[in-house]
């Protein structure tokens, strides 16, 4: 028999071997998942103003969640998007801007030409697909499962390549996939756990019809805005919103819970604007060129792999959360993309200039954008510059652009109310050239 100090060291070798295994056990998935692409959740809100947040300053709306998540993270206050709901998802899609990717409105006009396509889906699906990089399915190579909820125009799920999806049924803007949000949260939870199961990288497309109309909050939402001076457009307006930005808290809620949060980056953004007061009355809101209507915060918060910081003066595109989210995701383009990561701040910093176009509701031609555009707009530091085509949208009117080139300093003015194109026309001319050397489409 050993004697009793050899038998007591040989125990605690054994325990010491033994905890050390213990350890191990509970280190390597943590270790492992530091190592693997970040899971991924882009936020996309509908038709909501850039004003409409606790964090963006309002005096009466109620967003605690997202105020939250946006002093944990990256936040652009100056990011802009399209000025209506399928061209911004579009631009999400492929990275690429409406007169690049092709779909530069919400439906195909009935005086737009109707060749029939050879594989048989509808002219906009076929104009949609014919992009080399789409996002779901860019990340679905790389390894992820994706999954879309909510808004997703004229194509199914895995139509762009979400190997998951609500939207199994062609819809215009996302047919049953639309009950996220509004009804439940729990298809997100679900595809979490499948691949959580399966040990994969996620990405969600969190696109909810919402605060988008049909205005109809729970009522005891409702109740916070109601007696307080506001039009009953507002009212239940900012009820929508603080509806949304509950369902961002339950979100939120699960992935802290589940230990999620971590190695989770999580992006924000609107598709664009509302006016809370006129709604589809308003003339300067969605699908006009105006601030209320192409103006969004956007943030990104990946917790220990981006500093919280609030940036009131850098431009940010949507046309940025393409190239963000692959690079994050260890993926590449299938060709070269405009955007910038949004994390990488010199870039970012140094960029003067983002354009937005603003065109018809209807399509009238596919192969030439030109053909719907109501105006180009340009933004150069504070400086913006709306240039109208000419055309007007008969259908839609309250699709608000000027009669005549209007220059606004966004600094002093940013809500346009003083056009100064007449007293700094060289400033015009310079930022039309800015617009002409990106694209022209009056030499297209």
């Amino acid at each position: 028999m050993l004697p009793m100090n050899t038998r007591l060291r040989s125990l605690a070798r054994l325990a010491s071997l033994c905890l050390l295994s213990a350890f191990s056990c509970v280190l390597t998935p943590r270790a492992a998942a530091a190592d693997r692409p970040p899971n991924i959740i882009l936020i996309i809100s509908d038709d909501h103003g850039f004003t409409d947040y606790g964090f963006m300053g309002h005096p009466l709306l109620r967003t605690p969640n997202l105020d939250r998540l946006a002093s944990q993270s990256l936040l652009y206050t100056r990011g802009y998007v399209m000025p209506v709901c399928s061209p911004s998802l579009a631009c999400l899609l492929t990275g690429k801007l409406p007169h690049q990717n092709g779909i530069t409105g919400n439906d195909l006009a009935n005086s737009a030409p109707q060749s029939a396509p050879a594989s048989g889906r509808g002219p906009l699906v076929t104009r949609l697909l014919e992009n080399p990089t789409l996002l779901p399915k860019t990340l679905a190579n790389a390894g992820y499962l994706t999954l879309q909820t909510g808004k997703l125009w004229n194509v199914v799920y895995n139509d762009v390549g979400f190997t998951h999806g609500m939207t199994e049924k062609t819809g215009r803007h996302g047919g049953e996939g639309l009950d996220i949000g509004r009804k439940t949260m729990q298809p997100i939870f679900e595809f979490i756990e499948t691949a959580r199961t399966q040990n994969k990288p996620f990405f969600v497309w969190y696109a909810p019809l919402m605060p988008h109309d049909p205005h109809t909050p729970p009522k005891d939402i409702l109740a916070h805005y109601e007696g307080k001076g506001l039009t009953p457009k507002a009212e239940k307006y900012y009820g929508m919103v603080e509806w949304f930005d509950k369902t961002c808290g339950q979100l939120d809620d699960y992935l802290q819970q589940n230990h999620l949060a971590e190695n989770t980056l999580l992006l924000y953004l609107t598709d664009n604007g509302w006016d809370a007061d006129r709604g589809y009355g308003s003339d300067r809101a969605k699908l006009s060129a105006y601030e209320l209507g192409i103006r969004t915060p956007m943030f990104v918060r990946w917790p220990g792999k981006v500093a919280p910081e609030r940036d009131d003066e850098t431009l940010a595109s949507i046309l940025d959360v393409v190239p963000t989210l692959l690079k994050a995701g260890g993926a590449k383009p299938a060709e070269p993309l405009p955007g910038l990561d949004l994390l990488d701040r010199a870039a970012m910093k140094a960029r003067k200039t983002v354009f937005v176009e603003s065109y018809t509701h209807d399509i009238h031609d596919l192969a030439d954008p030109a053909k719907s555009l109501l105006a180009t707009i340009t933004i150069h530091g504070w400086t913006k510059l709306i240039t109208p085509t000419g055309l007007k949208d008969l259908k839609r009117a309250f699709a608000g652009v000027p009669d005549a080139p209007a220059l606004f300093d966004l600094r002093a003015d940013p809500m346009e109310s003083g056009d100064r194109s007449q007293q700094k026309p060289e400033e015009v001319r310079r930022l039309q050239a800015l617009q002409n050397s990106a694209w022209n489409p009056a030499a297209h």
